[in-house]
This record gives C-alpha cells, structure tokens and sequence, in this order.
C-alpha cells in the first residue's frame, strides 16, 4: 500500500481542504470535485484549492466547499465547459468515500460509485448524491420499496431502524454502517415487534406493582415458590418458558366495626281537625198550649202525681 492509496481511502467529506489539496497533488488527478448527498457538484482546480488554503479556509471541511460558494470565496467551474472531459481525470469525494475517475463522471452524478464488493449475496444498501440503492440481494429479499427513501434525510448514525407502511401492515428495517454510506439491511419486523410485546407488559407489570405498593402490599420474586405456601405467589411465564414466581403478600383486613342500629322512624304525628265552635240554639219562645201539647200523657200522669204529693205536703 502506498501513500497515495492511504490518503484516498481516509479522504471523506469531514476532511479538511488543506488535506483535499495535499491528496490531490499527490495523485495524478487535475480537478478536485466534491458530490453532496443533495445539492450542485463543487469542481474545482488545484488553483481554487490553494487559493482557499491561502485565504484561511485550510481547517474547513470539504463537506463546506457548497456554503463557501454560496457566499462566493470560490466559485466552481462548470464541467460541461471543459473540452474532453472523458479525457480528463478528477478526485472525488462523497459520502462513501473517495476515488479517481474521469471528469465524465461530474456530468453524470446520478449514479453511485459502486464498491466492488456491491455483488456479494448480502443485502447492501448506499446512500450517496442524494439517492439510496440496494444491490440485488436486498431487491429480491426485500423489494425495490427502500429505494423511494429520500437519502438525505437518513438518520446520520451507525445503525438507525426505518419504518415501512406495506399492504399488509408495517415494515421495520435495520441499517447498518459497514462504511460511510454503504449498510448491511436486515428485516427486523418481527423482533421489533416481540420487543413492543415485552415493553407493553413490562409495563402492565410495573402498573400492577405500583397498585399492589400504594394498597400497603410487598411484593418480590423468586426463583421457587415460597416454602409452607400454597397461594399468595404467582408463576410467571413469557411464551411457555418460566421466568420465575411474583410472591406478593398483602396486610390483613380489618373487619369493620358493628354499625349500630339504625333508630326507628318515628310515626308522623296525625293532623288534629279543628272542631267547629258549637253553635247555640235560638231560643223561642213558646206558648203554655204549644208546652202542654208537646207533653205525652206518660209525662201528664208524672206532673198530676207530683202536684198530689205537693199537695200533700202543705196540709
């Protein structure tokens, strides 16, 4: 391995420009092209190159040449002007890496930069100018559908899962980093969603154990059941394999006192009618015929016997 190799292969896009500039005169390469994940392809001449060292940018990374054209400090050649251009060599960085190819190459960047590994039967995926590809293997075990993911908005880690909405339900898919752009693809729907399983009990168990807690309640686990015991402990099992025994042991209630009888209602008092005054009789007068005739003969015999013993007491 000589130098010229080691520099190629430890040239990214977080490389800085004086080392750019280093690795391009050390190659046979005339240009020095950098292709973002999205955006314009920068070229640029040995001569820009040590025109930006020279202006103080020798610490900025390569992946800054778009910003630093934005703000016009360089700006870059177009390609199509120069003569030739499958005639001219160029070194290139991008995410995945760098190489040496042809200035042809800029005109065209579609297209990724293929390691020659790309046809082993693993499922690789790269993601590079702004696209992402899977190599045949991922294709025929996954589908093409991975393909339609926008590249550039790719979680920047070494391993991340993307979700997938598929006919028949959600899709999870586990990339990861071989390489700076270049993953291994793994389907990892079912263990995902083993792992949802076992969060959501895990959870219903730490909801139960707080409500046996909050009720005065201890609980612990065991690797056998409690010895002298029948109840009070329960075998716990995931998928028809023991993990062990839950024993929980709650206070004792207390039984509640006697209520005391409850008083009889009394009978609602009957409302008292309030009697009418008595109204006394007009008195009429009556004549001494009206009198006598209105008395019975039983009555006559009465007063003509008193009469006779009035009578008698005076003589």
């Amino acid at each position: 391995m000589n130098d010229n190799d080691y520099s190629l292969k430890s040239l990214t896009p977080e490389s800085t420009l004086l080392y750019f500039l280093r690795t391009l005169f050390g190659s046979a390469a005339e240009y020095a092209v950098y292709i973002p994940d999205s955006g314009d392809v920068i070229v640029l001449t040995k001569g820009q190159l040590v025109f930006l060292v020279e202006r103080g940018c020798a610490d900025a990374m390569i992946k800054t040449l778009p910003q630093l054209s934005a703000r016009n400090i360089v700006r870059p050649i177009n390609p199509e002007e120069i003569e030739y251009p499958d005639e001219v060599s160029a070194l290139y960085v991008e995410t995945t890496g760098a190489f040496i190819g042809t200035l042809e190459t800029a005109l065209y960047p579609d297209e990724p930069q293929y390691p020659q590994w790309w046809d082993a039967p693993v499922p690789f995926a790269i993601t590079s100018r702004g696209v992402l590809r899977l190599n045949d293997t991922a294709i025929s075990m996954f589908g093409a559908g991975l393909e339609k993911l926008n590249a550039s908005e790719l979680p920047e880690r070494d391993e991340f899962i993307v979700r997938l909405e598929a006919p028949n339900g959600a899709r999870f898919m586990a990339f990861r980093k071989l390489k700076p752009g270049i993953f291994t693809v793994d389907d990892c729907t079912e263990d995902l969603t083993d792992a949802q399983d076992i969060t959501w009990w895990a959870a219903v168990g730490q909801t139960w154990a707080r409500e046996i807690e909050a009720k005065g309640g201890k609980w612990q686990r065991l690797s056998s059941p409690p010895e002298g015991r029948k109840k009070g402990y329960r075998a716990c099992e995931w998928q028809g394999q023991l993990q062990g025994y839950l024993d929980i042991q709650m206070p004792r209630r207390k039984s509640p006192p006697p209520k005391p009888p409850e008083p009889k209602p009394e009978p609602e008092p009957i409302p008292q009618q309030q009697e009418e005054p008595i109204q006394p009789e007009p008195l009429t007068m009556r004549r001494a015929d009206d009198v006598i005739g209105s008395i019975g003969p039983q009555a006559m015999a009465l007063l003509a016997a008193g009469q006779s013993r009035e009578h008698e007491g005076y003589y």
